[in-house]
């Protein structure tokens, strides 16, 4: 039996750079997991917009299974703030599988009350709005705010990602604050604490419902004395 619990982390994206960054992040935050990272093929480079979501979707349920064909995983993290295939990958496989979105809004309500969501591109306020509606969370969530900038200028430039987030999370009038999506992760944490909010790093909080999703199966898998 191993030591470690082994963690696929699927990026919904089809990027390797990104892959790379996120698994990397994702070892420093949480040692005590062996992360498996992958990087589907054939999908979009960056999910931005509905159509991306659709396409990785199936690029991202089609990784996980070849993943796990011959390794029983312990669990498995979308790292992707659209989180496309979670809900088709939950009724396909047996172990769980976190989303970032998902996890993070979980998080910021279990931590305070409001709570706001920063995030990149054009399309993801909208599509973020849909997507709390879907959790049924929209009447704690106050606001969506778009971060200047693309995903890859901005990873190429942490110190102005940082910037930008700490500039936009002082506007969002909520206590609680989201960084949504796999270009900001990390930036919580270099940020530091902030008057009168706090961050959410939407990586972080996924793995923590890693960790507690996989901590309960084992207490639900072990026989009473």
């Amino acid at each position: 039996m191993h030591d470690r619990l082994r963690i696929l982390l699927v990026n919904g994206n089809s990027s390797q750079s990104v892959t790379d960054r996120l698994a990397s992040l994702a070892a420093a935050a949480a040692p005590q997991f062996e992360f498996r990272a992958y990087t589907p093929q054939g999908g979009p480079a960056y999910v931005s917009t509905p159509a991306d979501v659709a396409l990785a979707t199936e690029k991202v349920v089609e990784t996980i299974a070849l993943a796990a064909r011959d390794d029983q995983p312990d669990g498995c993290l979308i790292a992707c703030f659209g989180e496309p295939g979670l809900l088709q990958a939950r009724q396909r496989f047996n172990f769980p599988i976190v989303g970032m979105a998902e996890a993070s809004m979980l998080t910021a309500m279990q931590l305070g009350g409001n709570f706001a969501i920063l995030t990149l591109g054009e399309h993801w306020p909208a599509m973020l709005h849909d997507l709390v509606k879907v959790y049924g969370v929209q009447d704690r969530c106050v606001a969506i705010e778009r971060i200047p900038g693309t995903p890859f200028d901005l990873m190429a430039n942490p110190k102005q990602a940082a910037e930008s987030v700490a500039a936009a999370a002082k506007k969002c009038g909520a206590q609680i604050v989201i960084v949504g999506g796999a270009a900001l992760t990390g930036l919580a944490s270099a940020i530091g604490p902030l008057p009168g909010v706090l961050l959410v790093d939407c990586l972080h909080a996924s793995l923590a419902q890693v960790a507690a999703l996989t901590a309960y199966r084992r207490m639900i898998a072990t026989p009473s004395k």
